[in-house]
């Protein structure tokens, strides 16, 4: 019997079959956000390329015969106009590769892990229960039980 040559060996790859649901996920996960983060390289690509172009096509570049100090008419509302847009078009795109880079970096999929992340890295589970702790004063602890009445009654008696 005569085996293929197969790279998956030697580049520390395995047969996908022996792979576990969970490694599974994750590779889909990773894939996914590849693909954004490509997505979005290739958007602020063409958006350069564009920007490239609107620049190009305003420059003045007289023929032989034709006078180098007279300017061409041109038009400051298209050109204000032309320029905001590009240059939106240019930090859009550029922020968004960079924003969907860092998650990939990061392993991020979306706002609900980034802001458990921030949550975590700013210490904020450590000042919460740190808050938890603390007593409230009188104004508090009335509005508290007040509510708490409030819902204990709603859900005994339906109304």
């Amino acid at each position: 019997m005569v085996e293929t040559l197969s790279l998956n060996k030697f580049l520390g790859r395995r047969d996908p079959s022996e792979l576990s649901d969970e490694v599974k996920k994750y590779n889909e996960r990773r894939f996914k956000q590849m693909a954004l983060f490509y997505g979005c390289t290739v958007a602020t690509f063409l958006c350069s390329k564009i920007s490239h172009r609107g620049v190009i096509s305003r420059r003045y570049v007289p023929n032989y015969y034709q006078h180098n100090h007279v300017p061409p008419p041109f038009s400051f509302y298209r050109d204000a106009l032309t320029a905001v847009t590009l240059s939106t078009l240019l930090a859009i795109s550029t922020t968004s590769m960079f924003v969907t880079g860092s998650f990939w970096y990061l392993d991020i999929s979306n706002f609900k892990e980034f802001s458990f992340r921030l949550k975590k890295y700013l210490g904020g589970e450590e000042k919460e229960t740190e808050l938890m702790k603390l007593p409230l004063d009188k104004d508090s602890e009335s509005i508290q039980n007040s509510i708490n009445d409030f819902i204990n009654d709603y859900a005994k008696n339906g109304k």
